[in-house]
């Protein structure tokens, strides 16, 4: 596998509707995460709602607010997953669009077909582990 930056691309456009609904989703799960009582909250989660049982990235809102808390152990009891998601891609993909707005950065890599195989066989296996212990746990 090979990691490589490239300078000098123009920037990806990133269409104006697209930022203003992630902009008011991030400000809705802030506000969320911020309120007292979010255990107790209503159930959201459409997949919950028809089969009564918890998605995979069930405890979302509620790993945010631990989060907001600092309450790691928290964060990771209720689904680490999803803690993992706070905690690397949002900073990550948050940098990196960042950094092609300020110049056109991008990131490439570079993987063969069977690192490709393998990177995909060991992700399935780690959302389908963490669903597993979120079926386990869930309240």
């Amino acid at each position: 596998m090979r990691l490589t930056f490239i300078r000098g691309q123009p920037a990806f456009p990133v269409p104006r509707a697209a930022l203003l609904t992630g902009a008011l989703l991030l400000g809705l799960g802030i506000v969320a995460a911020a309120l007292p009582g979010i255990e107790d909250g209503p159930v959201v989660c459409p997949f919950r709602a028809v089969t009564g049982l918890p998605c995979p990235t069930c405890g979302l809102t509620r790993v945010a607010h631990s989060l907001m808390r600092r309450d790691l152990g928290g964060a990771l009891a209720i689904n680490p997953f999803d803690t993992l998601f706070f905690l690397v891609a949002v900073p990550l993909f948050t940098g990196l669009w960042v950094a092609n707005l300020a110049g056109g950065f991008a990131v490439r890599i570079s993987m063969s077909r069977a690192e490709r195989r393998v990177a995909w066989a060991l992700l399935v296996a780690a959302a389908l582990a963490n669903w597993a212990y979120v079926l386990m746990t869930h309240r």
